[in-house]
């Protein structure tokens, strides 16, 4: 299923398996939604990570005797998490589409995954509350566009822009990908008026993500059907790291930390999380 991968689901597959697949379940304890999963979780079974990438969180849940099953559009992530993971069920799928029934599971944990689709989240919360069952939840969480992101956004965009053209790019002598897609291609495929995120890939300039902001997920989330229980702001240390960069501190992924620098630990002391916080996240229940 690789050579049908978007370019945020190649890099994905990339990172997850080069990184050792019980060292990445082991640090599921210290993930700052751990406890809150405990508080919701147990009492909604059958679970389903829908992007469920290495299939962490489906080996974690296995490890609290829960019934879990992972989705994600990777065959070559579902097949490692099979073999590590014989307690799990891992489907390779698209979101948009799942492969499985009306009312089937109790929840879904959506951890940073539809924000990856060009033409918004829609479709797949849709999907989300087709198989849920009634008075089923769903946790889920994407980058959050608050009140910092939004301005750092506006002072690099500039610098973005220009490191976005193709003529400094072959200045440079940087790839161009083999079919030469440009920033503006990429562009006409993505909402207009949001916040995203390009990457650029083997084939060129491709849609990445978006940012979305409070009033956006909330009218998404309506719009699929989904009551909203709980909305909040979290991963402050990330949100320090993603918002002001290397000047910040550094991710160590040996660990699953961020290390701050001197410059970090103030921003962390003096930010509010719910105005740079990385994700957003919602607690949603389909109705009875």
């Amino acid at each position: 299923m690789s050579d049908t991968l978007s370019a945020a689901g190649e890099a994905f597959e990339r990172g997850f398996l080069s990184s050792d697949l019980q060292q990445q379940i082991s640090q599921c304890d210290q993930y700052e939604l751990a406890e809150y999963f405990k508080s919701v979780l147990s009492d909604h079974q059958p679970i389903l990570e829908a992007g469920c990438g290495s299939g962490r969180w489906v080996g974690w849940f296995v490890k609290q005797g829960w019934t879990a099953t992972g989705l994600d559009w990777s065959e070559a992530c579902c097949k490692r998490a099979r073999e590590a993971i014989p307690g799990g069920r891992f489907e390779s799928g698209d979101m948009r589409h799942m492969p499985f029934g009306d009312g089937e599971f109790g929840a879904i944990v959506s951890l940073g995954s539809i924000e990856h689709s060009a033409e918004g989240p829609a479709r797949s919360l849709s999907e989300y509350r087709r198989v849920l069952r009634p008075g089923g939840v769903a946790i889920i969480t994407v980058p959050y566009l608050g009140p910092v992101r939004a301005a750092m956004r506006r002072v690099v965009a500039p610098r973005r822009a220009l490191v976005q053209t193709s003529w400094l790019r072959r200045l440079l002598r940087k790839t161009l990908g083999v079919d030469r897609r440009t920033i503006g291609d990429a562009r006409r495929e993505v909402l207009p008026g949001y916040a995203a995120d390009f990457i650029m890939s083997r084939r060129g300039w491709e849609f990445y993500q978006y940012h979305f902001s409070k009033q956006q997920m909330r009218a998404f989330l309506r719009g699929a059907g989904l009551d909203i229980v709980e909305e909040f702001v979290d991963f402050g240390d990330e949100g320090i790291l993603h918002n002001f960069g290397p000047i910040a501190g550094r991710f160590d992924h040996s660990t699953g930390r961020v290390r701050f620098s001197l410059i970090g630990r103030a921003l962390r002391r003096t930010l509010p999380v719910d105005l740079m916080g990385h994700m957003l996240c919602y607690l949603v229940r389909k109705r009875a």
